[in-house]
């Protein structure tokens, strides 16, 4: 089934840096028109690592925007020309400290479509190791638990529903 489409009749920029939001006159297939603000997102990537006794790390941050400490997996915007496995892979070594040779995508999906045009793809990094190479960043304190443990804390440490929803897809791709 196809529905119409909104015309849009002008966009005004209302700020443009990290993300850029945006301000359109639309006008919708019954005549309704009105001011529509977009963000508009370079999309980021979220890996798990997984240990090779299984466990996962996480990463513990403060997010400045919640006002408080964050526990969350390693996770990071897109680069201009960047592909998101090789945002993942950069995410491992500047949050986590760790590498991986096994790196597989667990899928990829929108976080606010209603008002975003921001994609999340997520990932599972296998047999993780330390990366010597690695350099931390940002201040960020990688935490390991069992996976189980880590689901666990989802609603209570893990509050961000990106994170949640990574860990509980990395759970289905071990268990299958």
């Amino acid at each position: 089934m196809s529905l119409p489409e909104w015309t849009t009749h002008g966009v005004r920029i209302l700020h443009d840096d990290v993300v850029r939001i945006e301000e359109h006159d639309v006008e919708t297939p019954e005549g309704r028109r009105y001011a529509f603000p977009i963000v508009r997102s370079p999309g980021f990537a979220k890996v798990v690592p997984i240990m090779p006794d299984g466990d996962v790390l996480l990463i513990r941050q403060y997010r400045y925007a919640v006002g408080g400490v964050t526990l969350e997996v390693p996770a990071g915007a897109i680069d201009d020309g960047e592909a998101p496995i090789e945002t993942a892979r950069r995410e491992l070594g500047e949050e986590a400290l760790v590498t991986s040779d096994r790196i597989e995508p667990l899928g990829e999906f929108t976080t606010s479509p209603g008002r975003m045009d921001e994609r999340g793809y997520v990932f599972i990094a296998l047999d993780c190791r330390p990366d010597p190479e690695a350099h931390q960043h940002e201040p960020t304190i990688p935490v390991r638990m069992p996976l189980a443990e880590a689901i666990g804390l989802i609603g209570s440490e893990v509050l961000a529903a990106t994170s949640s929803l990574a860990l509980l897809l990395a759970h289905r791709h071990l268990d299958r």
